[in-house]
């Protein structure tokens, strides 16, 4: 990712659930209402390698909260079973 983004969430999806790059990104950047973000694959949990892992990075400017929402709207409306974990910093 840019020096400027940080990983700010950590989503989950259910062992038989995945997305591609370009899927998550676009759904992430619509939640942000922006395109200054990133997305990455977590290597698999050892305690769970079945269930994907993904990174979700923004800027320090982004608005957690409003972005929350939105991405936990949009992925629920998909039918996706997740977890989304915040990261502080």
């Amino acid at each position: 990712m840019a020096p400027r983004h940080r990983k700010v969430f950590i989503l989950h999806l259910s062992p038989r659930q995945s997305i591609g790059p370009n899927d998550l990104h676009a759904l992430w950047s619509s939640a942000c209402r922006t395109t200054d973000v990133g997305v990455s694959r977590n290597a698999p949990l050892l305690r769970d390698p079945s269930r994907p892992s993904y990174g979700l990075w923004a800027s320090n400017s982004f608005d957690r909260a409003g972005a929350e929402k939105r991405l936990r709207m949009m992925l629920e409306a998909r039918g996706y079973f997740f977890s989304l974990t915040g990261i502080i910093h």
